[in-house]
């Protein structure tokens, strides 16, 4: 995966591409992304954070994780959830600019930021469920902060792709634009930020925060346990054989 980061006036970005597979983040590219959020974090007021090449990201690389065993399947949890960690505790705004799929770890990862500006081709999904695994990124914290309890059930319990006006509806994200205004439109509300008062900034994102902190923390840890749990199960093995293989999966509950 190819990353940059970026510095323009005060604001930041951090743009990864990964071209054939839709910037699905592979393990060793969770380490790299939590490192440049960080360092785009530092001398700026408001981070960007975007896929390029017409995708936010695909969410984990299945292929490259189909055969963990639970350590290494553990090691690359955590990786995802340094990079929720990570935005949540940034002193500045993160900004999630998202066009076309938005998928699995990385719609988990971007439900972390503070701000979240679609095109009209984003597509949004919690899949785990069909390929046998569960959801991860605090996001059974993050996901009914933003959407309700309800609609969080439906999309996890279900598995269901939504697009950019379903998810607008429900409040998981700020605005929808244009594939081509996505960047300009996250662009403009990073230097409306920007242009605030710093300190303030930083202590109404701590506000909103900090109250999250504890259960964050613990939904990270029993979202770890459940995955580490399932991934020599019967049902992730056919989860991942089904992708693999492009089929329908036939799950045993095993």
């Amino acid at each position: 995966m190819e990353i940059d980061v970026s510095l323009d006036g005060a604001v930041a970005s951090v743009v990864f591409e990964r071209p054939g597979v839709l910037n699905a983040i592979a393990p060793d590219d969770l380490p790299r992304l939590a490192a440049a959020l960080r360092e785009a974090g530092e001398g700026s007021r408001a981070v960007i954070v975007r896929g390029a090449g017409g995708a936010f990201s695909a969410g984990d690389d299945l292929r490259a994780t189909a055969d963990l065993t639970p350590d290494e399947w553990r090691t690359v949890v955590e990786g995802f959830h340094d990079l929720t960690r990570v935005a949540l505790s940034l002193d500045v705004p993160v900004i999630a600019a998202i066009d076309g799929v938005c998928i699995g770890g990385a719609f988990e990862f971007a439900c972390s930021c503070d701000l979240r500006v679609a095109s009209t081709r984003s597509r949004f999904a919690c899949p785990e469920v069909g390929i046998g695994l569960v959801v991860s990124n605090a996001s059974t914290v993050l996901l009914p902060r933003l959407c309700g309890a309800g609609f969080t059930s439906e999309l996890m319990l279900t598995g269901r792709l939504i697009g950019a006006e379903e998810a607008a509806e429900h409040g998981l994200v700020n605005a929808v634009v244009e594939p081509e205004q996505v960047e300009e439109r996250a662009r403009a509300l990073a230097e409306e930020i920007a242009a605030r008062a710093p300190l303030a900034v930083r202590a109404t994102k701590r506000l909103l925060v900090d109250p999250l902190r504890d259960a964050v923390d613990e939904a990270m840890a029993r979202e770890t346990e459940a995955l580490v749990a399932l991934c020599e199960s019967a049902d992730m093995r056919e989860g991942f054989a089904a992708f693999r293989e492009k089929r329908p999966a036939s799950f045993s509950g095993a």
